[in-house]
């Protein structure tokens, strides 16, 4: 856990001072800044399991991108649970404790609140736009050290006379493989 994960969180303890002003206790609230918590913990997981897959693709171990593929899939699991529990403490917290939309956002919430939540929500909010922000990265560089390796293993195959399926880029788009290979002959 990070010092200012853990700075935050002890600010929600019943007799924390935080910015040196009580904190309210507030069910709804509490719920939403441990709801923040976990969500920022949970991509912070998946971000390390992109980082695990992107140095196997960087360092040519192709035989690991199964298993780094299903431990993503788990982690993106583990997002959209944290996600949802999220999403349900914020509609609570919008609606029973600010008396705004159920729709709100965690930006509004903000707003709507006094210190130390204010802080506390905007500094999630400040965590977890860094973590998808990295998150984005990190899957757009893996996409482009797949298809790399696929392209190279298309070429590989070429050179040995076996044919190749299709191939694509990272956005999806169909590229050509045939012709990127060439045998030149020494004795020409």
């Amino acid at each position: 856990m990070t010092q200012r994960r853990q700075n935050l969180l002890n600010c929600l303890s019943p007799d924390a001072e935080c910015l040196h002003m009580a904190v309210a206790p507030n069910a709804e609230l509490e719920a939403l800044a441990s709801a923040v918590a976990r969500q920022v913990d949970a991509l912070a997981h998946l971000r390390f399991k992109f980082e695990v897959q992107q140095l196997m693709l960087a360092g040519g171990w192709s035989n690991y991108v199964t298993e780094t593929t299903d431990e993503l899939r788990e982690a993106i699991d583990q997002v959209q649970r944290a996600d949802a529990e999220f999403r349900r403490c914020l509609g609570h917290a919008s609606a029973r404790s600010l008396a705004l939309s159920p729709e709100s956002t965690l930006r509004e919430v903000a707003r709507a609140v006094g210190e130390p939540w204010r802080y506390i929500f905007e500094q999630g909010r400040d965590e977890l736009g860094r973590a998808i922000e990295r998150i984005n990265a990190l899957c757009a560089e893996n996409r482009k050290l797949l298809a790399r390796g696929y392209l190279a293993t298309s070429d590989a195959l070429a050179l040995l006379g076996v044919g190749s399926g299709a191939a694509y880029d990272a956005t999806g788009t169909a590229i050509s493989s045939a012709g990127t290979a060439a045998i030149l002959d020494a004795k020409g």
